[in-house]
């Protein structure tokens, strides 16, 4: 089927890492056509990873991506970390990924150490881990290495509802986000969420020359999780850039986009990323 975003040029992409690039499930591996198709992609154009994720957890998996053209693409490569709240970039001068920002946790609204301590008062017994950084805290389910994918999803569905009493407690609905991905459940500033990860990462394109359409609608977006407390729910909702659904929950607004093979049959996870990705119109670097 002839695409409807076929007819326009992109000048960068985004994708989610779980479920977008690679199948859910924990630790599933990077599909074997997928790290030619995003050396290929990044060729074109700049390329970003927005992730819930820390930087140090999937910059891991950039030289599985990059292959031995790592050195060659790397400055094409941007990672949105922390569900939105901090950007890598390649830094000339340091010849390593440095911070081009940060979002702070909002310690007017609630102090972090505050907001983690009644995490872990009120996930205790119920999550194998609690990560805290500076902008997320991240929780995991028990025995996530031993679960199918429906009984991961069911344990973050159970986080999730408890997450959102807590939240809702405390009257922080407009001040703090949660996002479930599936693999596990993150609390993030409203400020920090990944719609924030596509307007910094329009700006760095613009601070690089290109010519940036706002709201960003020619950095095209690809997400697995819109759905309500999805993590990709504020990546993919239309506030800014093209959003591409590669998941399996219920369109909802008329900017989303999904996609279908030949037959008409709709895809999803990275064989949708991939089928769509493969015909798409980049503005060359």
């Amino acid at each position: 089927m002839n695409h409807p975003l076929l007819d326009r040029e992109f000048v960068a992409c985004m994708f989610d890492y779980d479920g977008t690039l690679i199948e859910r499930g924990y630790r599933m591996p990077l599909p074997e056509y997928m790290p030619e198709l995003l050396q290929e992609t990044s060729r074109k154009t700049y390329t970003a990873i927005c992730t819930a994720r820390p930087f140090p957890a999937i910059f891991k998996h950039a030289h599985q991506i990059l292959g031995d053209h790592f050195d060659e693409l790397k400055r094409h490569w941007v990672w949105i970390c922390e569900g939105g709240g901090v950007g890598y970039t390649y830094d000339e001068e340091a010849q390593d990924f440095k911070e081009f920002y940060r979002v702070p946790w909002p310690e007017d609204v609630i102090p972090l150490t505050r907001f983690s301590e009644l995490v872990r008062s009120t996930f205790d017994g119920h999550v194998s881990e609690i990560d805290v950084h500076e902008s997320v805290i991240i929780l995991r389910p028990h025995h996530l290495s031993t679960l199918s994918v429906s009984e991961i999803i069911s344990s973050c569905d159970v986080l999730q509802r408890m997450g959102v009493d807590l939240i809702e407690e405390l009257g922080l609905q407009a001040k703090i986000r949660l996002g479930n991905s599936a693999l596990g459940v993150i609390f993030c500033s409203a400020d920090a969420d990944k719609d924030r990860g596509i307007y910094e990462f329009g700006k760095y394109l613009e601070s690089k020359g290109l010519a940036v359409t706002e709201p960003f609608r020619n950095i095209i977006c690809f997400g697995d999780r819109p759905g309500k407390y999805g993590n990709d729910e504020h990546f993919l909702n239309g506030r800014y850039g093209t959003p591409v659904n590669v998941g399996d929950e219920k369109d909802d607004h008329a900017l989303l986009y999904v996609v279908h093979d030949d037959t008409a049959t709709r895809l999803i996870g990275p064989r949708a990323t991939a089928h769509l990705l493969r015909q798409l119109h980049f503005k060359n670097l």
